[in-house]
């Protein structure tokens, strides 16, 4: 039997009997507190394992970096490629509307030449001769100071001016042709017709020769301001 009389012995008891140990911790830390150390070693092996984890993720995420690094990189090539190439199509497109425009202002104007007998003929006059060019440049010798030499050189590049007769007198028809005419066309028309009865003191008659004309041109039309000779529509198209 184990006799105790003092602190010493009850430790001393304490050392030669674990369960009695045990029992005593127990009683003084609570069921809490003793499985603290097992809960801070699970939390430690938890820890652990999440950074393993964590730095396998990182390692994957620092493989993704440098993947989305090199797809960027050729993002961007691909982009500064895909602008140059649109740059040179836009260039080669302007080019072609271009060449377009020029080949229906051309047939415009072969049209209209071609048919200055019949344009005189609808404005119920009689053909007499197409005006050439240094005629237009020696009736401009008569302008007044106030007149532009810009307004001059229009009048001079006229696309077509027509010398009538109504039977007693002469008559001038200014035509400004187009694939699509528009108001720049009309202007120009109907400023003709004042320079030329200006000039030389004779009606003139403004004409618009084209395919389709603008809603502006076809107010003009309606109004009767100017007239407008139809062309057919078997210009050069793009294919």
């Amino acid at each position: 039997m184990t006799l105790i009389n003092n602190q010493e012995d009850f430790l001393r008891a304490l050392e030669e009997n674990p369960q009695w140990k045990a029992a005593v911790r127990a009683l003084i830390l609570g069921e809490e507190l003793l499985q603290l150390p097992a809960r801070v070693n699970a939390f430690a092996d938890q820890m652990a394992a999440f950074a393993d984890r964590q730095e396998q993720f990182n390692a994957q995420q620092r493989q993704f970096n440098a993947e989305q690094t090199e797809f960027n990189a050729q993002q961007r090539q691909f982009n500064a490629e895909q602008r140059q190439f649109n740059e040179s199509f836009a260039r080669r497109l302007s080019r072609i509307e271009g060449d377009i425009s020029n080949f229906r202002g051309a047939y415009a104007r072969d049209s209209v030449i071609r048919n200055a007998a019949a344009i005189t003929a609808e404005m119920g006059l009689e053909y007499v001769r197409t005006v050439p060019p240094e005629e237009l440049v020696l009736m401009s010798r008569r302008a007044a100071d106030n007149i532009s030499n810009n307004q001059l050189r229009s009048f001079r590049d006229a696309d077509l001016v027509i010398e009538a007769s109504d039977g007693n007198s002469t008559h001038y028809i200014a035509v400004e042709t187009s694939y699509t005419a528009d108001q720049r066309d009309t202007d120009r028309a109907e400023r003709n017709v004042q320079f030329l009865e200006n000039f030389t003191g004779q009606t003139a008659h403004a004409v618009i020769a084209s395919v389709r004309n603008d809603r502006y041109v076809n107010s003009r039309v309606e109004s009767e301001a100017i007239s407008w000779y139809p062309l057919p529509d078997r210009g050069p198209e793009p294919e």
